[in-house]
């Protein structure tokens, strides 16, 4: 069966395995291992139209405290719409693929079948994401209407949760034909077979792992109000925080900071798998987030997820399988109470360790997602 070949349209490189959490790089890497012939676009930037309107987001944020949400705007997208235009006519393509934002492909002028690989809508994270908040009202108008103007042409939408493919239909009117729900991968090179994954525990004593960026935007005080509920409660609890900085008068001896672990690197990646294995459940109070990529990755460690209801988490968490979701207002008793009935019964822990895994290899991994991709298209 002949693949189809894929212009693959994003602002950075597919070899940045940072940008958007790596999933630019791991989308087309997964597309490419399935067997496509993938074309990548990007990086590309109308720089000067983004020097303009990025400085006039910053005027108006000194001046007046508002935001012009710059990167969805209608001047900005269909820069990007004459950009990617005239790349396409320049390679043979069936179709077209936009990762990571509706901007770069709302004013695309091709023939071909576009699909978008998504995890939200502009209209359902308006005042959720902080990002998004505070926007002058011109700004918020533009913003939808490029999101919607995308969605309305596209052949189809992958979105990775149904939270967002949930907002598409409802505030976009988008047909149900037009969606379809794939969860993300772990974005990592190499994940552990389940042997490895499933190895024992150390008994002694209880780790909890939380890895963000943002204290507070994760919830990080959250998972530690958490363990001094746990440490109440005589349970020998300990929590290790991966990649941002608590307030600097907040100093615990159970609380181990790592400020920042590169999981590209050899040396990261080898830290980050101890962290995984070593750990007995991967906690994330977020206060606000779309598709929290690390929660495939603490699932391909056979590690449970405690999180948030709130946003895409439930596209990642399935609530008994690989993890449980405790109310979004919950400020840390919730999550430690939770955590002491699992580990009460051992045997019961052991199992959601065995589901957390193979819900991974079900869903939560780029081959099943690519697989998924490939029996959508309309090639």
């Amino acid at each position: 069966m002949k693949k189809a070949r894929i212009a693959y349209v994003t602002e950075t490189s597919p070899d940045d395995k940072h940008a958007w959490s790596g999933t630019v790089h791991y989308v087309y890497k997964a597309l490419q291992d399935y067997g496509f012939e993938v074309t990548p676009l990007g990086p590309q930037k109308p720089l000067f139209i983004q020097f303009l309107l990025a400085t006039a987001n910053q005027v108006s944020l000194f001046l007046f405290k508002k935001r012009f949400d710059y990167r969805h705007s209608t001047p900005y997208s269909k820069a990007f719409g004459r950009i990617f235009t005239k790349k396409l006519e320049k390679i043979p393509h069936d179709i077209v693929v936009v990762c990571g934002g509706t901007e770069y492909g709302a004013y695309l002028n091709t023939t071909r079948p576009v699909y978008y690989i998504l995890d939200r809508t502009i209209q359902g994270s308006i005042n959720y994401h902080t990002i998004l908040s505070r926007l002058w009202h011109f700004s918020e108008q533009q913003s939808v209407s490029t999101d919607r103007t995308a969605m309305r042409r596209a052949t189809k939408i992958f979105f990775s949760s149904e939270w967002a493919a949930s907002q598409a239909r409802n505030k976009y009117l988008l047909s149900a034909a037009k969606i379809r729900v794939l969860p993300f991968g772990a974005n990592l090179d190499k994940t552990p077979d389940r042997e490895t994954a499933l190895q024992p525990k150390n008994s002694g004593r209880l780790n909890l792992l939380l890895i963000g960026t943002y204290w507070k935007n994760k919830g990080a005080d959250i998972a530690f109000n958490a363990l001094l509920h746990l440490l109440k409660n005589k349970v020998n609890a300990w929590l290790t925080v991966v990649g941002c900085q608590p307030p600097d008068e907040l100093k615990h001896e159970r609380l181990t900071i790592i400020p920042f672990v590169d999981k590209n690197s050899e040396t990261g990646s080898r830290q980050l798998w101890e962290l995984f294995l070593s750990h007995h459940f991967f906690i994330l109070p977020t206060r606000f987030d779309c598709t929290p990529i690390v929660f495939c990755e603490a699932s391909s460690f056979s590690l449970p997820v405690i999180s948030a209801r709130t946003g895409g988490v439930e596209g990642h968490v399935k609530e008994g399988v690989n993890g449980f979701l405790i109310p979004y207002e919950d400020q840390g008793p919730g999550y430690a109470e939770k955590i002491m009935e699992i580990m009460r019964d051992q045997t019961a822990y052991e199992d959601l360790r065995r589901s957390t895994r193979r819900y991974f290899e079900e869903h939560l991994n780029w081959k099943v997602w690519s697989e998924g991709f490939a029996n959508e298209i309309a090639f």
